[in-house]
């Protein structure tokens, strides 16, 4: 058997759809590992806040959360982030573009990601039920968001004060009125 290395056109070419969602990737290897996200396989588990996530990778974006260092600094605020991607995210907020508009109710949203959360609420179903209390949840986030209040870790530390929270949203609150982050 001859092999031959791929020109760069033929290694970018993203044959392996996923038939879960709209993604697709180059490696049927890179596909298998998305499936994990649809499949509802959690075996990474964040030691600090006990969250699950279905790859280590993910789970090692998540710990970073937890440093409270804030290395991704914006450019055109004083605002800064400990993952890239939630600055990628926050850069956003200084354009107007809302390419992603809802065709329900024509809202428009700057991501697509966005877009789609927003559309669970025109279904009414609420698939994430609290195991403690009942309430449910049309967005997996909200749910995780809410079970803090059933315990009593505080996984969210101020890296200013170091004083900790239950929940991201906490945090965040207290360094807009705190520290004017």
């Amino acid at each position: 058997m001859v092999s031959r290395s791929l020109s760069s056109c033929e290694k970018q070419t993203k044959n392996h759809k996923c038939p879960h969602c709209d993604k697709s990737f180059s490696i049927a290897t890179a596909l298998k590992r998305h499936q994990l996200v649809h499949n509802g396989i959690k075996a990474y588990k964040c030691p600090i806040c006990s969250k699950a996530v279905g790859q280590k990778s993910t789970l090692k974006t998540h710990q970073l959360l937890h440093t409270g260092i804030q290395a991704h600094k914006c450019t055109i605020c004083t605002k800064s982030f400990s993952l890239k991607s939630h600055l990628t995210r926050h850069q956003l907020v200084h354009n107007d573009v809302k390419a992603h508009q809802c065709p329900t109710c024509s809202k428009l949203f700057k991501e697509k990601g966005d877009l789609k959360k927003h559309q669970l609420l025109h279904t009414g179903i609420k698939a994430h039920k609290c195991a403690v209390c009942s309430k449910s949840f049309t967005q997996k986030g909200n749910l995780t968001s809410h079970q803090a209040i059933h315990n009593d870790t505080q996984p969210f530390q101020c890296p200013t004060c170091e004083k900790t929270f239950k929940c991201k949203s906490y945090l965040r609150k207290h360094l807009r009125k705190m520290h004017q982050q």
